[in-house]
């Protein structure tokens, strides 16, 4: 059995190792797709930095009331932006583009429970 092999079209057999043969050159022509999906990291990170800002304001413009609800929420401020500092701190180490899952999901975790505090806030503060 001999085939020829520069002539013929390929046998069934070799075609399952064909889209092994193009990933490389597809690999070549898709550096767009690093760049998207860097995108996310650059868009968790500026949701972070944006989230923190808020957070630092509000807890700014709460140090000067004395009330003991006002303490209890700038407390809590606090405890939240020190657990985004240690999250950062013990996850980005490499830069945000190079983050892991597990960091992004502590990441998301954490956005989610800061807009639920800062969603809670009007309404301590009216108690106040």
């Amino acid at each position: 059995m001999t085939t020829r092999m520069t002539d013929d079209p390929p046998a069934p057999d070799p075609k399952p190792d064909a889209p092994a043969i193009e990933q490389p050159a597809a690999r070549k022509t898709r550096p767009e797709l690093a760049v998207m999906a860097a995108v996310p990291e650059v868009d968790l990170e500026s949701r972070i930095q944006q989230r923190r800002g808020e957070l630092i304001a509000t807890l700014g413009s709460l140090r000067a009331d004395p009330h003991l609800v006002t303490a209890e929420v700038r407390d809590r401020l606090k405890a939240r932006l020190s657990e985004l500092a240690h999250i950062i701190n013990q996850g980005v180490v490499d830069g945000w583009a190079n983050l892991g899952d597990i960091v992004k999901h502590k990441l998301e975790h954490w956005l989610t429970e800061s807009e639920r505090l800062m969603k809670d806030l009007p309404a301590k503060q009216g108690q106040s």
